[in-house]
């Protein structure tokens, strides 16, 4: 019973000890958070332009844009994760199934090579 309550009190110590240090972390992030977020004075000799209004796109370079965007979608699609997939998972069985399937029905004969 006595090494159960040393393990106890080492992992309440252990545990807050990493709560303890998490806690300060969080604290030291807030602060600096808050000094970066304060505004930077500028000299009252230096302000800035406005900003510049951009010009529209002409709609030639618009539509080499989409069809960019879409074949790169069309050709990405395949590989992408299951989101983007054409097929739900599930659907097609994976390379695994198909790498078992296909090792079920050859036999394995130690010391042969497959010719």
């Amino acid at each position: 019973m006595d090494s159960l309550g040393i393990g106890l009190q080492l992992t309440i110590y252990g545990m807050g000890l990493v709560f303890l240090l998490l806690a300060l972390m969080a604290v030291l992030l807030k602060f600096l958070l808050m000094s970066d977020s304060a505004k930077a004075e500028v000299p009252a000799g230096k302000e800035q332009p406005p900003p510049r209004a951009t010009a529209p796109i002409d709609y030639d370079a618009m539509a080499a844009i989409i069809v960019a965007v879409t074949t790169h979608r069309a050709l990405r699609r395949k590989e992408a994760a299951p989101v983007m997939r054409e097929h739900l998972p599930g659907t097609i069985p994976s390379r695994w199934v198909t790498v078992g399937r296909s090792l079920e029905n050859t036999s394995w004969h130690p010391g042969r090579r497959n010719q």
